[in-house]
């Protein structure tokens, strides 16, 4: 398996649990789950009320660093695939709007969005710094 393979195979993985976690009711046992994204809200923010666009930051931008890493492209460039995961994930709050059970945020957009672009940013910067590696 060649790594690029894995981490679409990740990102696939990523996918579908975002996915599911966006469109399905919040469970209350989630909220143990959320102990990471409350400290880094209460550490950045000095308020643990942010830690759902923690959390929505935190699960796009593992999906932009596997999407970078898998080297995923839309339209023929991989730069396109963060505005990809963007358009895909204020789709998912305007889908999670319509259900009745959770609300559509637009702060969560802007989150899922900021991570992307993060995730990619951050797999760009590991592959620069392996081909340099490779290069000494």
């Amino acid at each position: 398996m060649t790594p690029r393979s894995f981490w679409r195979g990740v990102f696939a993985l990523l996918i579908v649990f975002v996915t599911w976690q966006t469109l399905t009711p919040d469970p209350e046992e989630t909220e143990s789950g959320m102990a990471l994204a409350r400290y880094l809200a209460e550490l950045l923010f000095d308020n643990a009320d942010y830690a759902d666009k923690i959390g929505h930051f935190l699960a796009y931008s593992a999906l932009g660093g596997a999407a970078g890493l898998g080297e995923l492209r839309l339209r023929g460039r991989r730069r396109f695939s963060v505005l990809g995961l963007t358009l895909y994930g204020m789709a998912l709050e305007y889908l999670q709007g319509l259900g009745g059970v959770r609300d559509a945020e637009l702060l969560d957009a802007f989150a899922n969005a900021s991570g992307a672009l993060a995730g990619f940013a951050g797999a760009y910067v590991v592959e620069k710094f392996q081909t340099q590696a490779r290069a000494e």
